[in-house]
């Protein structure tokens, strides 16, 4: 498998990880709050945020490994 496909792959599997991680670790009680919401709901609102940046640093990975594939084209 190529490295670029690898990465693509642990980024997929990281977001979905992240999601379901949420109730998993014991976010899904009522206080104490966090910025006003309940944990649960501030960890889908953090995940969002998290998966820019995830999806980021895959794609970095898959350019560098894939950087004359471009100029052949």
């Amino acid at each position: 498998m190529r490295p670029s496909t690898a990465a693509w792959l642990v980024g997929f599997i990281a977001i979905i990880a992240l999601y379901a991680l949420g109730p998993v670790f014991g976010l899904n009680a009522a206080t104490p709050p966090i910025l006003g919401m309940p944990p649960l709901y501030s960890w889908f609102v953090l995940v969002p945020l998290l998966n820019p940046i995830i999806l980021g640093v895959v794609y970095l990975i898959d350019r560098r490994e894939n950087a004359g594939a471009d100029e052949d084209a």
